[in-house]
């Protein structure tokens, strides 16, 4: 299984390069256009009966544009046009990013430098590449897309690398519980308490009342800022919980598939903001692209039931649990309910692996 990432970097382009940069992308963008009608008006999305019935017209009216640029806006509309199955008439704006491919582009990652194919020749571009960034640059560059952000005046460059994922190895299971008060509890007795996450968005919440109740339009900019702010807060905890969790030593990540948890019906409004207010799909996401790239893989498991069983005994009664405490009134075993609830899903991940006919799995329940 092949594991693909997409970087985006910030391009240094010279102010006299900019013009020749900003020209092609236009250039790009109007040959897309001028094909994907073509494709619309002969109901068509064929690559190979495009090409014949627009290349040589394209390259007389644009010359300038280099071919693999023309090849390049051609496939780009012709995926376009299959992706809306000829319904509709796709259009690109004239800032639209664009695709380039191994022949009008070169690379020096470890120089952080690259060279551009436009419509007055090659240039040059410098970039640096975050630390965060820097394990992909021995992986295989396979495409990338260049954009122009006209608010900032600035290209950014976004590459897309591929590496073979790693075969698993084993299938030891961890189950891992997603709360409120616990961001995460997993099953090996590792808890990711929201203590500090709950402090830092109730600041945000008070900032957000304040401002709104103002309705200025300084508050409603200042309101965007917050929000981007609270949003990178999010992704950053979000990021730490799942690299720590997927470099435990164990192989498969069970999680409950809480696809339709927002429509249950709740503990009233408050419980339901703070429900609404943490991303439980965006931690499992990171869960599954960090899990992929090690070899590892992540599991979805039915959530019914997996508060109320004993991990121990198998007993199933709603009085159990209340608040953090579990308490099984059949076999008298006691534990913290979230983590309670992570070995029951720890068991199911187990069982879900016996039914796709992998060997038995250990958990670990220290």
């Amino acid at each position: 299984m092949n594991v693909d990432r997409t970087i985006k970097l910030k391009l240094g382009v010279s102010e006299e390069d900019k013009p020749t940069l900003k020209k092609t992308i236009i250039l790009f963008n109007t040959v897309f256009n001028e094909v994907a009608v073509y494709g619309f008006e002969h109901k068509t999305n064929s690559k190979v009966s495009i090409h014949h019935a627009t290349y040589n017209d394209i390259r007389e009216r644009h010359p300038e544009l280099p071919s693999s640029l023309v090849q390049g806006a051609r496939d780009v509309a012709c995926e376009a046009l299959k992706g809306v199955k000829l319904k509709n008439l796709p259009t690109a704006k004239p800032f639209a990013a664009i695709r380039y491919n191994q022949r009008v582009i070169t690379y020096h990652l470890k120089h952080g430098r690259v060279s551009i194919a436009t419509i007055n020749g090659r240039i040059k571009a410098t970039f640096n590449i975050p630390k965060y960034y820097q394990e992909y640059v021995n992986w295989e560059v396979r495409s990338s897309t260049l954009k122009y952000d006209n608010r900032k005046d600035a290209f950014f460059l976004h590459i897309i690398f591929r590496k073979e994922s790693p075969e698993r190895s084993g299938n030891k299971v961890l189950g891992i519980d997603r709360g409120i008060v616990n961001i995460a509890v997993c099953s090996n007795n590792v808890f990711f308490n929201g203590k500090q996450i709950k402090n830092v968005r109730a600041k945000y919440a008070f900032l957000r009342h304040k401002l709104q109740s103002k309705g200025t339009k300084s508050a409603k900019r200042l309101l965007r800022k917050i929000s981007r702010k609270e949003r990178r807060f999010v992704t950053d905890v979000n990021h730490c919980i799942s690299k720590t969790i997927v470099n435990m030593s164990h192989d498969v990540f069970a999680l409950e598939d809480l696809t339709s948890i927002r429509v249950q019906s709740r503990k009233g409004k408050e419980f339901t903001r703070k429900l609404n207010n943490w991303s439980f799909y965006q931690l499992a996401q990171f869960l599954e692209y960090k899990a992929e790239a090690l070899g590892k893989a992540v599991i979805y498991i039915d959530p019914r039931y997996s508060s109320q069983k004993c991990s121990k005994c198998g007993d199933l009664r709603k009085s159990n649990r209340k608040g953090s405490s579990y308490h099984c009134k059949a076999c008298g075993f006691d534990m913290h309910s979230d983590l309670n609830a992570s070995r029951n899903i720890a068991q199911a991940g187990i069982s879900c692996l016996s039914r796709l006919h992998v060997n038995q799995p250990n958990v670990e329940t220290v």
